[in-house]
């Protein structure tokens, strides 16, 4: 890489892996998204909460006519094709990702993730992180045609990691954190900059 400053910031996309009351998702997206903010990308929070995602009945690439998708769903599609990279945030449920997670990227199709690289980052109340969870994620990822970065990130103890304002002392978690932000950068551009002299096969 040359290291010469992009034209425009890439954009990472922050998924969002949990809708239930006190949860601790809003900690963690807070913290990654200032060190995606701080490395110079520019984040983008899909957050199953604030939008109207049901059980999936109808995926969009189910519509016979796109134009008859909720605007929503459609709008939401075109923040993830024009994403240059992903992170997925996940508490552990039952030893396995959390349904919001799944059931709000089941709604795109996959090639709309495809070719674009993906940091995992798990997170529980336990002294494991969530590491269940980043496990499932991995041919969940695979299926969509997502790059999985080499560095993942798991909190444990997050209620006591983290504080409300998402900030932490833990050094371990602010190294990893780090690593996973440049990681995805490099891949990014790399990714980025492959696409534009060689298009990725359809």
């Amino acid at each position: 890489m040359s290291g010469t400053p992009l034209s425009t910031p890439l954009k990472i996309v922050v998924f969002i892996g949990s809708v239930r009351n006190y949860r601790m998702a809003d900690r963690v997206c807070s913290y990654i998204k200032a060190v995606i903010t701080k490395s110079g990308m520019e984040p983008v929070i899909i957050d199953p909460a604030t939008l109207p995602f049901e059980i999936l009945k109808t995926p969009l690439h189910f519509y016979r006519n796109p134009a008859e998708a909720p605007q929503w769903l459609r709008e939401t599609n075109e923040l993830i094709k024009e994403a240059d990279g992903f992170v997925l945030l996940s508490p552990e449920y039952n030893y396995t990702l959390s349904p919001a997670l799944t059931n709000m990227i089941d709604h795109f199709p996959p090639r709309s993730f495809r070719h674009k690289p993906t940091g995992i980052v798990t997170y529980s109340r336990g002294n494991y992180g969530g590491i269940a969870s980043g496990l499932a994620a991995l041919p969940f990822m695979l299926e969509l045609g997502m790059v999985n970065i080499p560095t993942g990130v798991t909190i444990p103890t997050v209620h006591q990691t983290l504080n409300e304002n998402g900030e932490t002392n833990e050094e371990q978690i602010i190294q990893k954190v780090d690593q996973l932000v440049n990681e995805l950068k490099w891949y990014a551009e790399a990714l980025k900059d492959g696409k534009t002299r060689c298009p990725p096969p359809s």
